[in-house]
């Protein structure tokens, strides 16, 4: 029992407030010029790094100018280091999708953000054109709504709440996580039956 009150005492020791949270300083989706599609910066950011805006945006620009051009194909993401944060980010024809970090997160948790984002602002981009050559800023722009919602719903004030594509699009499209699970269990059964029936 002495043993048993030692263990939960040294686990509630381990978790801090937010201590085993990802969190992250800011979203950014930027045009290659540096120029702000959207953004969400957490309330410390807000407060205390970058209370105004004209240094949000002096931010924003020296990310743009320390990272890679982008290309007409999708980059993987990647990882640079400016201010002394860790910044992940993935990019395509003229748009950077960017997580701001302390350097002293999880890169893998926020790689799969960054991937979970991008995936899911190009499914509601590419929903508005035919033919798409990927993202691009006017699609961004074009479907700047479902954009904004796709940064509401992956993190409440820099902690991260989902990573995962088909859930972030699911909420954006407003599909019940039931509906998402049936409609794939229902395309596993036809797949079975066309199957069987050959």
């Amino acid at each position: 029992l002495l043993l048993l009150l030692l263990l939960l005492l040294l686990l509630q020791g381990a978790m801090d407030e937010d201590a085993g949270l990802c969190q992250i300083l800011a979203m950014l989706i930027l045009d290659s010029d540096g120029g702000r599609l959207a953004v969400k910066y957490s309330q410390l950011c807000k407060k205390e790094l970058f209370p105004t805006h004209k240094e949000q945006l002096a931010f924003e620009k020296r990310v743009i100018s320390k990272l890679p051009k982008p290309t007409a194909t999708k980059s993987e993401v990647d990882v640079a280091i400016i201010d002394e944060y860790t910044v992940l980010f993935q990019a395509c024809n003229d748009v950077f999708v960017c997580v701001v970090a302390p350097a002293t997160e999880n890169e893998l948790l926020l790689l799969q953000l960054v991937e979970g984002v991008f995936s899911s602002i190009s499914a509601s981009a590419q929903g508005a054109s035919f033919l798409s050559t990927g993202l691009s800023k006017q699609l961004v722009l074009d479907s700047l709504s479902d954009v904004l919602f796709v940064l509401d719903e992956v993190t409440d004030d820099g902690i991260i709440m989902e990573t995962d594509e088909e859930k972030i699009t699911a909420r954006i499209r407003m599909l019940d996580e039931m509906e998402v699970t049936n409609a794939a269990q229902a395309e596993q059964m036809f797949q079975k039956a066309t199957q069987s029936a050959k």
